[in-house]
């Protein structure tokens, strides 16, 4: 078992954090969790999803280093069947799918303008070449219509960009096509075919996506071409077995691209058997709320469909949570350590600060907070970003045999404390202890870590080795 020395950080399996100091954020979750009664964790990723997915066009954030990131975020949420996972994060993207609706009508009208205009274009295109043909057959001199033919080509009308910004269970053809030839921002919402289909075959352009690189398409059939500054907000909702089955086929190649690591992940609790009606009547009205300042948010995006380079608003962070960010990116990176809380995962440790940043913008920008992110702001989304991390370790990094072993013997010591005994001798615990520790290089070692971590001692009694664990100091 590790030890973690990072003071700056919440401590190994905390709770699912509260979210009080965000007023409009908050009273809509407790809202859908009161009326859906699904896990809280799953409400507030399809919360935060959804916000990612309208934010994220319009605003960047100032890491305390200096650096600018996207406010992207990949998001993977597993949970049963009965969970109500896809109404937990409907009711959040209600209003970006109303927005899309409401566009599409509008693009459509100018859609057909531009048909008509293009038509007009490519008649007038047509003469003009006919003009240049008929006149160099009679070796006649070209340059006045050649230069009204170079004139019409840069008056061509451009095709309208559709507003879609959300594509579900898209293959990645589709979806970088649609980013180049749209509006640049978007996200991915899928569910349990989303983990098998074709999504997923460009795992580098992704990852490039995240850190806001461009990513060049090269394609056989038609002309390549390159996103610069696109954004890509990723949703999965999916069943335990669905990731499974994805994980013994894909795994190790998802995992040594790189890009898991940049998830915030969730596998909450089940809610199932406590779900009661009370019969109060049902009330959306922290819901509609949150509607309308995401479709304000959505309604910043429009700008984009004209001048898609358009410069971001940068988000910064206040002094105070300059200080509190670095502190907890040099702990985090202390961790990476041989033996520490990510040595397992120093991928994953490595895009948490990251992560972090990005959550805290969101949640700034949503709420509508005056100046720069508060230390408050910051300090929820450590302790948001960090419990998806424990999630993370518990899905992606399995448990070293010490930690198993570790495990049973301190449970197995929690049962003789709860009868009243101390200590034990040490070949009691090789003739009785668990069945996996009744080796003795096994048991030595698993003692061994126990006693560094201050939670057992020996003692003699006579010739015999007598194990006490009388004190319980565990750092779980």
């Amino acid at each position: 078992m590790f030890e973690s020395k990072g003071k700056g950080l919440p401590p190994i399996n905390s709770k699912f954090p509260a979210s009080l100091q965000f007023p409009l954020l908050n009273s809509a979750i407790d809202e859908v969790e009161r009326n859906i009664q699904s896990p809280r964790p799953l409400i507030f990723f399809g919360a935060l999803t959804a916000i990612s997915v309208a934010a994220q066009g319009r605003f960047d954030v100032r890491k305390p280093i200096g650096q600018c990131v996207p406010l992207s975020l990949l998001m993977l949420a597993i949970a049963s069947s009965g969970e109500r996972k896809s109404s937990s994060e409907n009711v959040f993207l209600e209003p970006v799918r109303e927005f899309q609706k409401t566009q599409d009508v509008v693009w459509r009208a100018q859609l057909g303008e531009w048909e008509v205009r293009d038509k007009i274009w490519l008649a007038k295109n047509k003469e003009l070449l006919k003009r240049v043909e008929k006149a160099s057959s009679r070796g006649e001199c070209t340059e006045l219509v050649e230069q009204e033919l170079i004139a019409n080509a840069l008056v061509r009308p451009v095709r309208p960009r559709q507003c879609k910004m959300i594509y579900e269970d898209s293959t990645s053809e589709a979806l970088f096509c649609g980013l180049y030839q749209n509006i640049p921002t978007a996200g991915i919402i899928s569910s349990e075919g989303g983990l098998k289909g074709r999504a997923f075959n460009d795992l580098s352009k992704q990852n490039a996506m995240w850190s806001g690189d461009p990513v060049v398409v090269d394609r056989k059939t038609a002309e390549s071409y390159e996103l610069h500054g696109a954004r890509l907000t990723v949703s999965f909702m999916t069943q335990p077995s669905a990731f499974k089955s994805y994980i013994d086929s894909h795994g190790e190649k998802s995992r040594g691209s790189g890009l898991w690591a940049r998830f915030l992940v969730c596998f909450p609790e089940s809610t199932q058997g406590t779900r009661v009606l009370s019969g109060a009547t049902i009330s959306w009205d922290h819901i509609n709320n949150y509607a309308g300042r995401l479709k304000e948010l959505l309604s910043y995006n429009l700008g984009l469909l004209h001048s898609p380079n358009q410069k971001r608003k940068i988000i910064s962070f206040a002094p105070a949570a300059c200080e509190r960010w670095l502190q907890v990116f040099n702990d985090i990176e202390s961790e990476i350590r041989e033996g520490g809380r990510f040595y397992a995962a120093g991928d994953h440790a490595s895009k948490l600060a990251d992560n972090i940043a990005r959550v805290a913008a969101l949640l700034h920008v949503f709420e509508g907070f005056d100046s720069d992110i508060s230390i408050e702001t910051l300090n929820f989304a450590i302790d948001f970003c960090l419990w998806c991390s424990d999630e993370f370790y518990r899905l992606f990094v399995p448990p070293r045999e010490i930690d198993l072993d570790v495990y049973e013997l301190r449970a197995w010591f929690d049962k003789y404390r709860e009868d009243g005994f101390e200590n034990v001798r040490k070949n009691s615990i090789l003739q009785y202890g668990p069945r996996r520790l009744r080796s003795k290089i096994r048991l030595d070692a698993a003692l061994d870590e126990l006693i560094s971590l201050g939670e057992i001692s020996y003692s003699e009694q006579g010739s015999t080795l007598v194990v006490d664990f009388s004190r319980r100091g565990y750092l779980f």
